[in-house]
């Protein structure tokens, strides 16, 4: 059974495509032993401009064998667990699975979109966010959640 076709299995992220963002690499990272398959979670970091936007720049770990892929940002607004506002951020890539040592790291800065967030709800309400990089087939997604830091 072919899991990417299966109607239980989400093969696009869910929330809304960011149409503008910048993807630079920043660097390469080794490892002695990798050994698992599953990807490696991001590091992010956010914070609200002087523009009152929160600008948000995510690092993703792609197997250095690899060619840069290309990378779709999807933001999915949603509640915490403590009842409070936050928004989730998708990097979607399609690379086949690896077991790399060497992996290059790419860095994906973009600006929250306020569409797909309710009427009432203001960015300054936007306390934390969280960051997945999303495989098109991957054994699991791995994400982090961050705080939105003031400038």
């Amino acid at each position: 059974m072919n899991l990417t076709k299966s109607k239980n299995v989400l093969n696009k992220p869910p929330g809304n495509l960011i149409k503008e963002t910048s993807v630079t690499l920043s660097g390469e990272i080794f490892f002695l032993n990798k050994s698992s398959k599953t990807p490696l979670p991001p590091l992010v970091e956010s914070y609200i401009t002087r523009n009152k936007e929160i600008q948000v720049d995510v690092i993703v770990f792609i197997d250095s064998l690899f060619s840069t892929p290309d990378f779709n940002v999807y933001q999915l607004y949603c509640i915490n667990n403590s009842g409070e506002p936050k928004l989730q951020f998708f990097i979607d890539y399609d690379l086949k699975e690896t077991t790399a040592n060497d992996f290059n790291a790419y860095q994906i800065t973009f600006t929250v979109s306020k569409e797909g967030i309710p009427a009432g709800v203001k960015l300054k309400d936007i306390k934390t966010i969280e960051a997945f990089s999303w495989n098109i087939d991957p054994v699991t997604s791995r994400g982090t959640e961050t705080t939105v830091q003031s400038n």
